[in-house]
Parts: structure tokens; C-alpha cells; sequence
């Protein structure tokens, strides 16, 4: 839950989020104080009510001049977080991140490990401690967002495009991941299991996966990426050759591909 951060991402967006509901509280609350007080005055039988009547130099001043000051403080705050939370930005760290590829399907999620060279498919394991980098994308699905609440804010996944999302786990622990982009009719069972635990049982998890009989071929993604709703937590053992930029490649324009293909080459 957003409440229960266990990231260190996480946890600056709750800070952030207190932050401003402190801030708008300096304005909401004298602003129903004096309401109520107004509304006292106006009833009662000895009272007046005169809408020309002047606040005087102080209260004017104080009517403006503090909910300028508070928003100005607001400003600040959410600017200097946004670009501190920035999805994009590496997280500081002695230690490699690790990467990981993620494809939104209709209605699952497939994660791919290029260094380790295997994939799951509705559940991912990493481990605590260390920088993640999710690269993210999509195939044969509408615009979906990629969201683990209690690790990260919410980043979209989109096809014949790529987005990153960096975090990174305080400790062992089991959370749930989800789509926060409404996308048809499994929308709401498109969910996955993100594990972290120690270094050692994520290189022991590896090495378990790597005995799958399950291989990520070709011919395998093509069923895969068929629309399922509810479909079952798969891992496979080895992954088709540069598989996630194949996807991604897919859908780009034919000049496009080929203007890329001559960068590179030059």
C-alpha cells in the first residue's frame, strides 16, 4: 500500500505527498475556522452584515500574502521532487542495478532477464538492497501503466516504445504488482507477484529457473502474446535472442528502422 512504503522511492513519494497536505492544511483549516466564525457573526441578532466593509491593511495583507507564501513553499517542494523522483534517474548506489525488461501483454506481464537469460511470466524476484532498472514496453496491448505501490510510482508501458523505471527494495519482502491503466476486460486481473529477497536466494531463485523445461522461442511468444485473462505464473529457462528489442522494433515505421539501422552502421 502507498501508506506502507518498504522502497526508498516509495517513501519519498509519501514524504511528498505529507508534505503538500501540510501545506494545504495552513489554508484549508483557518479557511473553515473563519467560515464558521462568519457565519456566527452574520446570525446573530445584535450583528450587521455589511459586505463593504474593509478587512483594514493587516487583513488584506494577511488574505494574500499567505496563501502566496504557501503555494510558493508548494512549488518549490514538488518541483525539487519531481526531478529528484525522476523515473528515469539512477538511483545512487555502489552497486550495479539490475535490469530487467518488461513486456505488458493482454492481460499479463512478461519480464525478461537479459543477463541471466531467462523470463517469468505474472511474477519477478530481485534482490534487496540493489538498484533495479525496468525497461519497459508493450506488444499487442493498449497503452498500460506499470505500478508496484509499496516500491515505486507508476511509469506507462508502451508498444514500439521504451520506458524506465528505477527502485530498489529496503529488505526481503512479497508485493504486488498491477496495471493503473484501465485496458479492457482482464484488466483486473492483470496482476503479478515482485519478490525481493537476499542476494544469495535470488541467484539460488536463478539458478532454479535455469532448470525450467520451459523455453521463451519464437514460436512460444507468438502463443504467449495471445490475450488470456488470469493466466498462470510460467518461467523459462533460456529466452529468444534479443527478444525485447525485437518486439519493440516490430512496430516502428519501415523508414525509421532503416534511418536507425544506417546510424549505427555509420
Amino acid at each position: 500500500m502507498l501508506t506502507h512504503p518498504k522502497g526508498i522511492v516509495a517513501r519519498s513519494e509519501l514524504e511528498l505527498i505529507a508534505a503538500i497536505l501540510f501545506h494545504l492544511l495552513i489554508i484549508i483549516v483557518p479557511t473553515f475556522v473563519l467560515l464558521f466564525v462568519t457565519l456566527g457573526r452574520t446570525q446573530s441578532k445584535h450583528s450587521k452584515y455589511d459586505p463593504e466593509t474593509s478587512h483594514g491593511v493587516l487583513g488584506g495583507w494577511m488574505l494574500w500574502t499567505i496563501p502566496a507564501v504557501v503555494v510558493v513553499s508548494m512549488s518549490f517542494i514538488t518541483w525539487h521532487a519531481t526531478h529528484k523522483l525522476d523515473p528515469y534517474r539512477p538511483l545512487q548506489s555502489e552497486m550495479k542495478p539490475l535490469a530487467i525488461q518488461v513486456v505488458a501483454l493482454d492481460w499479463k506481464w512478461l519480464f525478461i532477464y537479459p543477463e541471466q537469460g531467462i523470463a517469468a511470466v505474472n511474477f519477478v524476484q530481485f534482490p534487496a538492497g540493489r538498484p533495479i532498472h525496468f525497461l519497459l514496453s508493450a506488444d499487442g496491448s493498449p497503452m498500460n501503466s506499470f505500478w508496484i505501490p509499496q516500491l515505486s510510482g507508476q511509469i506507462y508501458s508502451m508498444t514500439g516504445m521504451t520506458t524506465s523505471l528505477h527502485l530498489m527494495a529496503d529488505g526481503p519482502g512479497k508485493y504486488t504488482g498491477r496495471a493503473a491503466e484501465i485496458n479492457g476486460e482482464g484488466y483486473a486481473d492483470m496482476t503479478f507477484v515482485a519478490q525481493s529477497t537476499s542476494p544469495s536466494d535470488f541467484e539460488d531463485w536463478v539458478a532454479a529457473v535455469k532448470q525450467s523445461p520451459l523455453q521463451l522461442t519464437e514460436t512460444v511468444y507468438k502463443e504467449l502474446v495471445k490475450p488470456s485473462i488470469n493466466h498462470p505464473t510460467l518461467f523459462y529457462s533460456s529466452v529468444e535472442n534479443d527478444l525485447f528489442n525485437k518486439i519493440v522494433m516490430k512496430y516502428m515505421h519501415p523508414m525509421a528502422t532503416l534511418w536507425k539501422i544506417s546510424c549505427l552502421e555509420n
